[in-house]
């Protein structure tokens, strides 16, 4: 602050003191509203949560409120009236391994004796369900060397392609992959429930070189399935962090109504997202607003995920103010298009009343846009702008089948590797993330697929210890 001038004692020095504290109060009042600016932007910046933003619920601290508890129903606890029950199916005659019959010894109201000659009737079936001891199946191979008798010279047996490969057979591989990916077991852990359930010793260096192997078994499968993917006429995308030793990396998804492709690279951008999708992909993506999405798919093409929408649409209701006002009525019109959207995939309305009806809705979201980008908030402007630069990106799903308005079915795929990564802290080499990348992609598109993933792992160690071609990931018939 400059140094005032003294008390003055003539007009013109008190002239000279009025205009100098009127720049002065100026040059205050602009530095108390970029100070507020500034604190608003910092409140807003500690109130970010999953519920307002993209960050993801792991990354919420214990002590962020959730939403209040809805009132008691009134009604007891379980199943309504109504509900289809899920009771245990109990396993047909084939599958069961004993068969023991129980009759009662003596009569419970005269005590007389009871013997196997009289005829039982209305028997009642229990069934138990007993898990046998489990031991390692080991088998010995003894190669032999012989002496010709003829020219004397020493003949060994070829050791056979089956062991040649691992001293682990190719179910116990499969089982050690599982467990290391799917399961989001620590390399430790497995160790220790090879050891506990199986009676199996094995280093931390032998896991990982049999992780290795499956990893390559599984390629020619990955391959196709990813070759599927980017066929298909609808795909989702998303991305999270991954940490590749010391290094920052990004695990990508692509999913598709039966397949899910993993992909862990360096980068986040444009690039990145053309090596994992090529520039041959002609069908319709759905994504959040992240930039390399937005500058890849054209609007035609591209369905903006309404539910990371609605997270910027409360970040702007937290902010308050005319922020508040503009996150409100966003709000408002995004529920009125969920419940159009519902009537759609409950079969109550075809596609061409969710046209219709979706035209009214679009109106009021215009409204919305508009009041955005004309709101003082400068969050609020931007979203508008956004939206209004981006608007046909936001109805895709209304008139291209199989297009969904939101992206939670890669959140969904990609859940799992944040399962992961919280327990594995991430890899330790590029094979390592390779080996999680086709692993995953195996396990989710078998998932989606119905085919009984330890079965075809078994199968694709078999042909690769065997230098045959691996299985493909086919639905069973």
């Amino acid at each position: 602050m400059n140094e005032a001038p003294r008390v003055p004692t003539t007009l013109q020095e008190a002239n000279d003191l009025i205009a100098f504290l009127l720049v002065e109060i100026k040059r205050l009042a602009d530095e108390n509203a970029q100070l507020r600016r500034e604190n608003a932007e910092l409140r807003a910046r500690l109130d970010m949560n999953s519920s307002n933003s993209s960050k993801p619920p792991s990354s919420d601290p214990p002590w962020r409120k959730r939403k209040p508890p809805e009132p008691p129903s009134g009604k007891k606890p379980g199943g309504q009236p109504g509900h289809n029950g899920h009771a245990r199916q109990m396993f047909p005659p084939e599958k069961v391994t004993r068969f023991l019959e129980v009759r009662p010894q003596e009569c419970s109201s005269c005590g007389a004796l009871l013997d196997a000659s009289i005829e039982g009737y209305n028997p009642a079936v229990y069934q138990q369900v007993e898990l046998p001891p489990v031991k390692p199946d080991v088998t010995q191979y003894t190669v032999v060397s012989c002496r010709c008798p003829h020219c004397h010279a020493v003949n060994r047996a070829p050791v056979p392609v089956e062991v040649a490969g691992s001293p682990f057979g190719p179910r116990l591989q499969a089982t050690i992959a599982m467990l290391s990916s799917t399961y989001s077991l620590s390399r430790r852990n497995v160790v220790a429930i090879l050891k506990d359930l199986y009676g199996i010793d094995i280093s931390l260096g032998a896991l990982q070189g049999a992780c290795e192997t499956v990893s390559e078994a599984v390629a020619p499968a990955v391959t196709d399935v990813r070759a599927t993917v980017t066929a298909s006429s609808s795909i989702h995308l998303d991305e999270t962090g991954w940490w590749e030793k010391k290094d920052r990396t990004w695990v990508w998804v692509i999913t598709s109504s039966d397949a899910e492709v993993f992909l862990i690279q360096r980068g986040r951008g444009g690039e990145a997202l053309g090596r994992l999708l090529p520039e041959t992909f002609k069908g319709a993506a759905t994504t959040d607003r992240w930039g390399a999405y937005e500058s890849r798919f054209d609007v035609s093409s591209w369905q903006m995920c309404h539910a990371h929408l609605r997270r910027d649409f409360q970040g702007l209701i937290d902010r308050g103010g005319a922020a508040k006002v503009v996150g409100d009525r966003f709000l408002g019109a995004s529920n009125t298009m969920f419940k159009v959207w519902h009537s759609f995939t409950s079969g109550q309305i075809d596609r061409v009343e969710l046209q219709r009806r979706m035209r009214g809705v679009q109106i009021s979201w215009g409204q919305c846009v508009s009041a955005a980008m004309e709101c003082p908030d400068r969050k609020a402007a931007a979203l508008g702008k956004s939206l209004n630069e981006n608007w046909h990106a936001l109805w895709t799903f209304v008139y291209r089948d199989g297009v969904e308005p939101t992206n939670n079915d890669a959140e969904r795929a990609l859940r799992k590797v944040v399962l992961l990564r919280k327990r594995s802290f991430g890899t330790q080499s590029a094979a390592g993330s390779q080996f999680v990348s086709r692993l995953m992609t195996v396990a989710g598109t078998a998932r989606r697929r119905g085919i009984h993933l330890l079965d075809w792992l078994t199968d694709a160690c078999r042909a690769h210890l065997s230098h045959q071609p691996a299985p493909l990931l086919l639905s069973p018939a």
